[in-house]
């Protein structure tokens, strides 16, 4: 794994109070993960623009970054970059307005359907379950908006008595059609951007009727304020932010890896003006059903957000086939270790290769020679303390590292490895491969006085054994 990852973050700086909550996000994922020397450019733009994106996409081809994420200014506008990019090996996390066509590695935002249909919910229980509903999509075409949409009405089917009438794709101006629509409805919907145009229609028009719409800003939470506004669905841009950042780095280890990466959708909660209970007061208990639902959400999430820092630094510090320490982690352990030990106590490191291990690979491919590894993997552990350190250093080499252990103790240890991989066969179908091991024994301080001549000292301890066993038919059927 590389030392250093280098992740571009592009997203647009205005409105404000909008997109803060997002940039708090990143800057604290960026604070979380910069201990796995992660580096973050944080690359803004204006909103929606999407020429700006374009030029530090194209940019970002001669540039050194391992992974982007981007809250794409246009619905399909950038697919072809994003799809360059991922051939190129550079994976690309959307975050926000989903692009599926784009061909990026993995989308972290709203779940726009299930969205779509609480705000279907939260509306029908403020209008008491009937009546006419004046719907604002927005643009159709974009898919965030096609899929909230899409939601809202699959929750209208459950409700009968509310009948849909779809005013605009979107509004320019506050119109004498407009408000005379919004006079003559039970409830608005507003799905797109123009959440603050109609609710300033409302405010004009001032029939006292609900209206619920997706917009947290400074200016939708005036109109929440003025109880213009009932409910206002809000999608959680800090949690977008954070997860885009993290999932863009998770994308780089697991491309190194070979495995594809997941994305997370975030669940939307509710914020309701002061007046939402005085509306229908039979409705009290519902409300607060529905408040403790989504209050129940979020600590769930929460506790996701916590397991999957704690899955990322597993993916860091282990070798993704044995489970063991990968070299990276085994390095520091072993550094950190020799420290204590010129101090205190003894240290003793062994050194491990798989006799034949090219054979298996050869004679019975390498699916058989991931099971010996797996294999060996387990017998180090079941050999070990639980304040001994297993770890893979890659290919068929493995280490063992035996805090407050002088070279005697080693020695037993060494010999319990070596008897037991000899009574455990490998698995290969109905067959069995019968393995075993070259170790070499190297102790702090009689052999070494740092950790790199302690390596040195157990791998040249190692190869001597090896060279002492070449003679030897170390695998058999």
């Amino acid at each position: 794994m590389r030392e250093n990852v280098t992740i571009a973050v592009i997203a647009p700086v205005q409105p404000e109070d909008f997109f803060d909550r997002l940039w708090e996000g990143v800057w604290e994922a960026t604070f979380d993960l910069s201990s796995f020397g992660v580096h973050v450019q944080n690359l803004t733009t204006e909103q929606n623009n999407r020429h700006a994106q374009r030029e530090i996409l194209e940019r970002l081809f001669e540039d050194d970054v391992d992974a982007i994420a981007i809250l794409p200014a246009h619905f399909s506008a950038l697919d072809h970059l994003i799809a360059e990019l991922e051939r190129l090996g550079i994976p690309v996390v959307t975050f926000h307005d989903d692009t599926p066509t784009s061909g990026r590695s993995a989308f972290v935002g709203p779940n726009s359907l299930a969205a779509g249909a609480l705000a279907a919910e939260v509306l029908s229980k403020l209008m008491g379950g009937r009546g006419r509903v004046l719907s604002f999509t927005g643009e159709t075409e974009r898919y965030h908006f096609a899929q909230r949409h899409a939601g809202f009405q699959a929750g209208l089917k459950c409700r009968p008595d509310l009948e849909e009438t779809v005013f605009a794709n979107q509004v320019d101006a506050i119109t004498p059609e407009l408000l005379g629509a919004i006079a003559q409805a039970d409830g608005v919907y507003v799905g797109s951007q123009d959440f603050v145009r109609v609710a300033e229609a409302l405010d004009q028009a001032a029939p006292s009727i609900p209206l619920v719409g997706f917009n947290n800003t400074k200016r939708a939470r005036h109109f929440l304020d003025r109880r213009t506004v009932s409910a206002i669905i809000d999608e959680n841009l800090y949690l977008q932010g954070y997860f885009a950042v993290q999932k863009a780095y998770e994308a780089v280890i697991r491309r190194e890896q070979g495995e594809k990466l997941n994305g997370v959708r975030i669940p939307s909660t509710v914020a309701f003006a002061a007046n939402a209970f005085e509306l229908h007061n039979s409705l009290n208990s519902a409300f607060e059903l529905l408040i403790r639902q989504r209050t129940q959400v979020l600590c769930s999430y929460k506790d996701r957000l916590e397991q999957a820092n704690a899955d990322l630094l597993s993916l860091a510090i282990t070798d993704p086939l044995t489970g063991l320490l990968n070299r990276r982690k085994f390095e520091e352990v072993l550094q950190h270790e020799a420290g204590i030990a010129l101090r205190h106590r003894p240290l003793s490191l062994l050194m491990i290769d798989v006799n034949l291990f090219k054979q298996v690979n050869d004679s019975y491919g390498h699916q058989a020679g991931d099971e010996a590894l797996k294999t060996v993997a387990r017998v180090l552990k079941s050999c070990s303390r639980s304040t001994d350190f297993c770890a893979r250093l890659g290919g068929d080499e493995f280490a063992v590292i035996l805090p407050q252990t002088d070279a005697a103790a080693a020695s037993v240890v060494r010999d319990r490895i070596v008897r037991t991989i000899r009574q455990t066969p490998a698995p290969l179908g109905e067959h069995r491969i019968k393995l075993s091991l070259s170790v070499g024994i190297a102790s702090l301080p009689g052999d070494a006085i740092e950790s790199d001549a302690l390596i040195a000292a157990a791998d040249s301890a190692m190869y001597q054994v090896k060279q002492a066993s070449r003679s030897l038919q170390a695998l058999v059927l």
